[in-house]
């Protein structure tokens, strides 16, 4: 017949070709994610390049590909696709054969039972839990029932209910077999009971729709449904006989008993990609011109059918081209949509656009489509779209005076022992100290209940509280006093406390404050006010930042709660007869009023589910938290139900935010606490001490995650250490550098190779020494004056230091950066004066300082461009950067620790009264990455240096490099000789380490661990430490501000009869300097005067290092170098405040979370500093 076969394809890319035998000579224009085929007909997706199947038709996208796999990457089962680890078993199949998700046991945390052919593995409590999480079923089969405990009857069902609930005229079971086969009828409290089966009855549940009575007659003889009214936020059925939500119109359910809700919609809008019907029906461009009428009005035939896409319109349209009744249009893929130009495609974000609740938690955008994902200590269901918890999910519920513990899986049931009289109206509990705190009407007191149903008592008496929430972080329980109109705190303590023990958190302006609910992680709490003005409010859990963020579609607030997982806050409202919710900013304000939201109480949130109380109808109920629907009777007693309470989420408080921060001293110990904003804590927060063994002046401190190693200059000493940390424990590992009359002044660690970059008074240069402290090169000596300060960024490659300029005057100080190996070099900024504490960002790409003397926290990017500046309070010390966090400590009257993130203004922490000298922050982010030299040290046989472009292989000083990897001896020095580090003279070997220092820089006596040769005596130090000397007429502790800082005049330490000098000129308390001709006292830290006489106050003995837990995802560690100077303890404004936190494990630190409250920023002249 001649001519052609003319075919029209539709491909992945969503290009609709046709062609005859021949390929296009033009580049095809293809859109991000999409890659052209060498023939240039079409476009694929990238990832269906090389996956094994050919995708284009020259075959072109497989062509070329590695028949095998990189070390780290994946090889999927069907072709030669490549795919990176971390993307095997994650729950989403990258293999189009699903290799990658197939045998996952290893690589899932907690799996104990694979189904869905091996494709799925679930954790141990999801097995015969009563819900299928397996396709096949193979989770809940073969399962058999577990034995009560002697306390407990056993229900038919298997479930577990108390003994005493059998046979009490009330099913406990949710099958009801505790109220069969009972011998004698139960003796109610209530005035009904069933007519045969006699259960006892309640009158709000007669014809509630829910069959109590086993004979069902409470369901029966119900009079006709009355017409209704329905509410605000409610739409009324054409039948007149029912309310729905408005939310529930038009949901594509049917909810009204004549379907009315689903009837009257407005046009149907069809997703970007797809073809919209003349009569609303949405099709795939497929089926558009494919000769079959697929619209009910036809609109999708006919018209330009006939005019085909030409060669020109693939080209122009970056998806293809596809003809449509209305001429060719071009065409998106599947979860893009088309641009303005009506030729360009765009990915559609879903996790915007779609119906909120696609995803039950995260949301994650990908290009053309989504993917969802869960929280830590959540697992995904095989519907891909929901989570769930791991372990067994618990309501704590107060009905009556009864504190009720409730299993929503298993429906187990227990009762706490309670000593209340009247109703428990609130309740709340404490994860660590296993205890649920409440507080009962007309009781002066807050009580608790222990979880293992042995004990009460109170945690303070003499205080009224209307309600009460803990603060699981902090480790403090705040209060509602109706009364006095105000909020209070009060530190969780083992012995019982009085009023006076409490902290005034707020108590202006609170009219009728009702219920309060917090959100330790971003430190925040949130209240309902119901009285001449009702709002919901919301504050730092300080005090600070006090707001309104819901002030309208409200009738009468009550219980609120906050849900961490959505970041919403919920309330109910028993005049509207609703539960509301807002975002936590008070945005997004949604209503859901349903028949069952008629008497809410008390909320709690927990997943996907809301749970609330009705004490008029006498249940405890729940509903999805969005929808409303799914609705379910959690327990339903004669007696009335008040509080509500969720026991879920600070059970994964060490998953969802576990942040840890260490804190250090000279006087030498560690300390470990949480990140807490309770009333600006006036003293240490709950915090973990940990003493430096063998280190008496502990300054410069540097840390490695990975090894759980601290490493520690010793000014006293003039060494370098490392310590091991663990079990809550430092143990000495090695003594790594031992100057002699020097002082180390600044130091990183590279976390990666473990090497040390440091610098000294006597060798002031950028040098680098091993781990083992066996390797030791020069990277940078010229035109540097001293090194004050230095940061490190290995996966990038990247130093920075500061070079102090002692002898200029104005601008005193510049910022270096270069390469790790000390190669491309370059001042960033210039105009600082006494820079301190430099710090990467996690991304390597900005550098901060504080800057003592300006006040200051400056960043500026690494090619020293977009400066930006932060101005802070009087006597900043230390700088440090934690994920999006800077935290900065200030030393005046009080040392203060202070933070801020991204653009919120700054927030003070705590202030204690001891001098900080150093601060530093680690997290898993800030560690994580790596370089060439992370595996076998780069193949270097001495050092492995990065660099931005790859690594460069560096001999110790006194070698030299016979190729790329390998080093030999120098042979320039005489036999029986070595060079000194300055390489400007050679010594014989018998003066290296010999207690005397002869090299012009001292570099013979770096000296590895204590090993100096027999005979060899050790001067005292002759050089200042790198703590700044006071001037001779010494301020105070608490008015000393700098940190590291370097004088701006030379200083030598007298050399002759220098231990004679401080015995006798400094007191023994300081050591003598000699500034220009006047031989002066620098005075240890803690005293002070011409001759160091006065003792400011006693100091501890031995260093300590403070650890202090923080917030959010990663385990964070804050070192503060600080000296521990007692001071007597502040009192509280309001009444002694939370006392000092007690010492704990490294366990319980690493269950904490920090907690960053939000709020606004200030403006400045100049860019404020900004987190990237």
């Amino acid at each position: 017949m001649g001519g052609c076969l003319f075919l029209c394809l539709v491909l992945l890319s969503g290009s609709l070709q046709g062609e005859c035998g021949s390929t296009s000579s033009h580049p095809i224009k293809c859109s991000l994610g999409f890659i052209p085929c060498s023939d240039n007909s079409e476009c694929i997706q990238n990832r269906y390049f090389c996956d094994g199947e050919a995708d284009c038709r020259d075959g072109s996208d497989e062509a070329k590909c590695s028949s095998s796999c990189e070390k780290d990457q994946f090889q999927c089962a069907h072709g030669r696709m490549c795919i990176e680890k971390s993307q095997v078993c994650d729950g989403v199949p990258h293999c189009q054969d699903r290799s990658d998700e197939v045998e996952c046991t290893k690589y899932m945390e907690g799996c104990s039972h694979q189904c869905d052919n091996k494709s799925r593995c679930i954790p141990s409590s999801f097995l015969c839990d009563g819900e299928s999480d397996c396709s096949d079923g193979s989770d809940e089969a073969k399962c058999d029932k577990e034995d009560c405990s002697d306390k407990e009857f056993k229900c038919t069902s298997g479930q577990c209910v108390l003994a005493p609930m059998r046979c009490d005229g009330h099913p406990d079971c949710r099958d009801r077999s505790d109220e069969e086969d009972c011998t004698k009828v139960p003796a109610c409290n209530t005035k009904l009971r069933c007519p045969q089966s006699k259960e006892c009855l309640v009158q709000e549940w007669i014809c509630d729709g829910d069959q109590d009575c086993r004979d069902g007659t409470d369901e029966k003889d119900c009079p006709p449904v009355a017409p209704v009214n329905c509410g605000e936020f409610q739409w009324l059925c054409k039948s007149k006989t029912k309310c729905i939500p408005t939310a529930w119109m038009c949901d594509g359910m049917k909810d009204c008993n004549d379907g009315s809700d689903e009837t009257e919609c407005q046009a149907v809008t069809c997703a970007p990609h797809q073809f919209q019907c003349g009569s609303q029906e949405c099709l795939d461009p497929n089926l558009v011109c494919n000769g079959i009428t697929n619209c009910a009005d036809g609109s999708d035939e006919g018209g330009s059918c006939h005019t085909d896409c030409a060669e020109e319109d693939n080209m122009h349209c970056s998806q293809g081209c596809y003809n449509t009744p209305q001429g060719p249009r071009c065409r998106c893929a599947a979860g893009f949509r088309l641009m303005e130009d009506g030729l360009a495609c765009a990915d559609v974000d879903e996790c915007k656009v779609q119906t909120p609740g696609v995803c039950s938690q995260l949301c994650i955008n990908t290009p053309g489509s989504y993917r969802c994902d869960c929280q830590p200590g959540f697992i995904m269901e095989a519907d891909g779209h929901h989570c769930k918890i791991t372990g067994e999910p618990l309501l704590l519920s107060s009905i009556q005076t009864d504190i009720y513990l409730y299993g929503l899986r298993s429906h187990s049931l227990v009762t706490l022992p309670s000593s209340a009289k009247k109703a428990v109206l609130s309740l709340d509990y404490d994860w660590k100290g296993q205890k649920v705190f409440w507080v009962s009407l007309g009781m002066d007191a807050i009580m608790w209940s222990s979880l293992d149903q042995k004990m009460t008592g109170s945690l303070i008496k003499g205080v009224r509280a209307d309600s009460i929430a803990v603060d699981w972080v902090g480790r403090n329980l705040y209060w509602i006093n109706g009364v006095k109109s105000c909020i209070a705190a009060i530190r969780l303590a083992a012995a019982s406390a009085s009023s006076l023990d409490q902290s005034i958190i707020l108590d202006e302006d609170l009219d009728q404050p009702r219920s309060l609910a917090l959100l330790p992680q971003k430190g925040l709490m949130f209240w309902t006010e119901i009285g001449n003005v009702v709002k919901i409010e919301r504050a730092g859990m300080d005090g600070s930042e006090r707001r309104a963020v819901v002030n309208s579609s409200l009738g009468w607030p009550g219980g609120v709660a906050v849900d961490a997982v959505s970041e919403r806050v919920y309330w109910t409202d028993e005049r509207l007869r609703a539960i509301g919710s807002a975002t936590l900013d008070g945005n997004d304000i949604r209503i859901l009023q349903i028949k069952e939201t008629t008497n809410p109480f008390s909320v709690a949130v927990f997943n996907d589910m809301l749970y609330w109380s009705d004490a008029k109808k006498r249940v405890v109920q729940a509903a999805h938290k969005i929808s409303g629907k799914n609705h379910q009777v959690v327990l339903k007693k004669p007696r009335q139900p008040f509080a509500v309470k969720d026991m879920l989420l600070r059970l994964l408080g060490k998953m969802l935010c576990s942040k840890l921060k260490l804190y250090a001293c000279p006087s030498g110990q560690i300390y470990l606490q949480s990140q807490h904003t309770a009333a600006e804590l006036k003293g240490w927060p709950e915090h973990l001490a940990l003493q430096i063994p063998s280190v008496n002046k502990a300054n410069l401190m540097d840390y490695s995650l990975k090894e759980h190693t601290l490493f520690v200059t010793d000014d006293a000493t003039s060494s370098l250490s490392s310590f091991r940390l663990k079990d809550s424990l430092l143990t000495s590992r090695d003594q790594l550098l031992e100057l002699l009359d020097d002082a180390i002044t600044a130091m990183a660690v590279d976390w990666i190779t473990l090497n040390i970059y440091w610098s000294s008074y006597k060798q002031p240069r950028l040098q680098v020494t091993a781990v083992t402290g066996t390797y030791t090169a020069i990277l940078i000596k010229e035109g540097i004056n001293r090194v004050g300060s230095i940061a490190l960024h290995p996966p990038s490659g990247r130093v920075c230091f500061t070079n102090m300029d002692l002898e200029a005057t104005g601008s005193t100080a510049t910022i270096v950066c270069a390469s790790m190996d000390g190669g491309e070099q370059r001042v960033v900024w210039k105009d600082a004066v006494q820079p301190t504490s430099l710090v990467f960002s996690n991304n390597g790409d900005n550098i901060f300082w504080a800057d003592t003397s300006l006040g200051t926290i400056g960043s500026v990017l690494i090619d020293g461009s977009g400066y930006t500046e932060l101005k802070v309070d009087d006597g900043l010390t230390a700088v440090a950067v934690s994920d999006n966090i800077l935290l900065w400590i200030t030393v005046t009257d009080k040392t203060r620790l202070w933070y801020k993130e991204a653009q919120q203004d700054k927030k003070l922490w705590f202030e204690v009264g001891t001098q900080v000298v150093g601060l530093k922050a680690f997290s898993k982010p800030s560690q994580m990455g790596s370089n060439p030299c992370t595996e076998n040290n780069g193949n270097c046989e001495h050092l492995c240096l990065a660099t931005p472009a790859g690594r460069t292989c560096k001999c110790s000083y006194d070698h030299i490099l016979l190729n790329a990897t390998q080093c030999s001896p120098e042979q320039h020095c005489p036999a029986g000789s070595r060079p000194c580090l300055d390489h400007l003279s050679c010594l014989p070997v018998e003066k290296f380490c010999d207690g005397r220092g002869d090299c012009t820089d001292h570099s013979d006596e770096n000296c590895v661990g204590t090993q100096r040769r027999p005979g060899a005596e050790v001067l005292a130090p002759t050089q200042p430490h790198s703590s700044p000397p006071p001037p001779s007429s010494v301020s105070p502790v608490s008015q000393v501000t700098g940190l590291h800082t370097t004088l701006n005049v030379s200083i030598q330490r007298v050399n002759l009869d220098a231990q004679q000098c401080s015995q006798r000129r400094c007191s023994g308390n300081g050591h003598c300097v000699e500034t220009k001709g006047v031989t002066t006292c620098v005075c240890s830290l803690g005293y002070s005067g011409d001759s160091c006489e006065n003792r400011l106050v006693k100091t501890m003995q031995g260093p300590i290092v403070y650890a202090a837990v923080g917030l959010c995802a990663a385990v964070v560690i804050v070192i503060v170098a600080i000296v521990l100077v007692k001071r007597k303890k502040s009192a509280n404004l309001r009444g002694n405040g939370p006392s000092a936190g007690k010492e704990m494990s490294m366990t319980d630190l690493e269950s904490k979370a920090e907690t960053i409250p939000t709020s606004h920023t200030a403006s400045a002249e100049k860019p404020e500093v900004d987190l990237p």
